[in-house]
């Protein structure tokens, strides 16, 4: 599932002026697969989209950790969204990444990525709900 996923991407991204690079696919050949551990051990399933929206995000977020370069912090509320418990899970599935790369990830990248969990999670209740 990651390669169709990263080339996917690639062919989304193709006409920006960052283009996915080699470097690019290696490392989100490491972290999605993570990612969707995570996703299928919590029972989250992501739709096409939701999908290709988090490779979008895993993308810009290998490239900010390879970069050391750290976005700003976001509103704490923001976390209040979050089921108990999702932010540290997320954190860990980061750590597995960003160690042994020497890599660091801030707490507004855990809070960016638990947000594509939840965001997933809660259209899937609903979508159960609705059937």
């Amino acid at each position: 599932m990651t390669t169709p996923l990263i080339e996917r991407l690639a062919t989304t991204v193709g006409d920006s002026a960052h283009p996915v690079t080699d470097a690019d696919r290696a490392d989100l050949t490491a972290f999605l697969p993570l990612a969707q551990v995570y996703a299928e051990t919590c029972g989250i399933g992501f739709d096409d989209v939701r999908s290709l929206a988090l490779a979008v995000h895993a993308l810009a977020f290998v490239r900010r950790v390879r970069a050391d370069e750290h976005l700003d912090a976001l509103d704490e509320e923001l976390g209040d969204e979050i089921a108990p418990g999702r932010m540290a899970a997320v954190r860990t599935l980061v750590d597995a990444y960003c160690a042994p790369r020497g890599f660091s990830a801030s707490d507004t990248e855990i809070l960016l990525l638990a947000l594509h969990f939840e965001a997933a999670a809660q259209l899937q209740h609903q979508t159960s709900q609705q059937a």
